[in-house]
């Protein structure tokens, strides 16, 4: 093991990660004898993190303080936007923008998020110069030798790793793989770069063996035997009655909390967050989640049997890094729907599925829209994933782990987005031009 006395590392300590993992890695880093610096999300995280007996941190600036009040934390600062993207290397800093969920989405409005914008462009603009002046503090005073953060997942994490890049500075994050069970490190922040993708390269090209291929045959057997879900599916199950009695009880108990605890989550400048709901929302946000799983279960969806050639497009969840990091031009999933929809050739028509995690989330005008949109037929959430890709003849997505299972079983993707680990797949082409898509989708089909 390397020695890491003296060498300064830099923590995204954030929310429940920061609470379990973050904290953990932050005692065993001062153990070793390293410095060490956070950026904080979430208040009640923050008090979690400068509190930690027996750690240190001789830099640490609360994210959401510089959210709540960014022109505060400036102090008359000004940085153009210009120079900004100049200093990341980007030629526009608002698709990084699209990953402020409570920025460009609304909350208050609507459960589960509003599309209209919660905060506007000024005052966008005053947070990101505000999160480019904390960059900047932490690279010429604290100066990291290595930056650690649980993913790429907002403005922050990303405008961090294009400095950092850009200074030859490593910043890595972990994500999934899309195996059942196996995470790993990642450079970049569409999880496109780090070792296994040079290794991936490394057996591609004959320069590398590996003793794993066994290992890997073997799973993708067993994979086209019995379809294996995700990980995340496993907090979708259904619960124990004690369970799901608490769940049910939970909006109440918040309530009551309310009045009897302060909430230290609240931020200036994006008022009524998930983090911060006053009783009205808390019951809003009960009730609309009943009243919107009611509704999906009561859809008339369009019966598959009656479908003969179709193309798979699987919703995603959201607001989510799937959609807003790693899709920010295809985020408006009904439209581009639509558009794939109109992209295909001869008498192909375009199966659409909802996420599974999203009902109760997305309101019924939302499924009505999908399912009356031309040349579209919104399927029942209920059917698996398994029978869609088993039948269907191509799968067009942003990204999601519906590419991956569609390898296992020998399905072409078009990929419209950018994640990097679904790109190396052998089943897998990427295309994002959607007026040339038709021409796209039948070479694709006939491959």
């Amino acid at each position: 093991m390397p020695d890491l006395k003296g060498k300064k590392f830099l923590i995204f300590q954030q929310r429940g990660w920061g609470k379990g993992i973050g904290r953990f890695l932050a005692k065993k880093l001062t153990a070793e004898g390293c410095k060490l610096a956070a950026l904080t999300f979430k208040n009640t995280t923050h008090n979690l993190i400068v509190n930690q007996p027996g750690v240190k941190y001789e830099m640490v600036v609360n994210n959401d303080e510089v959210m709540s009040d960014p022109l505060d934390y400036l102090n008359g600062d000004k940085y153009l936007l210009k120079d900004i993207c100049d200093d990341l290397g980007i030629d526009s800093i608002w698709p990084l923008v699209s990953t402020l969920r409570n920025h460009v989405r609304s909350y208050k409005d609507k459960y589960y998020y509003s599309f209209r914008q919660n905060v506007s462009d000024e005052e966008i603009i005053d947070y990101v110069m505000a999160v480019y002046k904390y960059i900047k503090k932490f690279f010429n005073e604290f100066r990291p030798n290595v930056i650690l953060s649980p993913n790429f997942v907002s403005l922050p994490h990303i405008m961090f790793k294009l400095c950092a890049q850009k200074r030859s500075l490593p910043m890595f994050a972990i994500t999934d793989t899309k195996i059942y069970g196996h995470y790993m490190f990642v450079h970049g922040y569409y999880d496109d770069k780090g070792p296994f993708f040079d290794r991936v390269d490394e057996l591609n090209n004959s320069q590398a063996d590996t003793l794993n291929r066994g290992k890997a045959r073997q799973y993708i057997k067993e994979f086209r035997e019995k379809f294996k879900m995700p990980d995340y599916a496993e907090k979708y199950k259904k619960l124990p009655l004690i369970l799901r009695v608490k769940k049910e009880l939970s909006p109440f108990v918040q309530c009551l909390k309310w009045y009897f605890r302060k909430n230290i989550n609240h931020l200036k400048s994006t008022g009524i967050t998930i983090d911060y709901r006053p009783p009205k929302i808390i019951l809003r946000d009960y009730f609309a989640n009943k009243k919107y799983k009611r509704s999906a279960n009561r859809f008339c969806y369009y019966s598959l049997n009656k479908i003969n050639k179709f193309v798979y497009f699987p919703l995603q969840f959201q607001p989510e890094a799937t959609i807003d990091v790693l899709s920010p031009y295809f985020s408006n999933q009904i439209e581009t729907a639509r558009l794939v929809a109109m992209s295909l050739p001869e008498d192909y028509t375009l199966v659409v599925k909802e996420h599974p995690a999203m009902i109760g989330l997305r309101p019924p005008s939302y499924l009505n829209k999908v399912a009356r949109t031309i040349n579209v037929k919104l399927v029942d959430y209920k059917i698996s994933s398994e029978e869609l890709l088993k039948k269907a003849d191509l799968v067009v997505s942003p990204s999601g782990t519906t590419i991956a299972e569609a390898a296992f079983l020998n399905k072409p993707v078009i990929q419209l987005g950018n994640l990097g680990t679904t790109l190396k797949l052998p089943n897998v082409y990427k295309h994002t031009d959607m007026t040339t898509l038709s021409n796209k989708i039948k070479k694709v089909l006939n491959v």
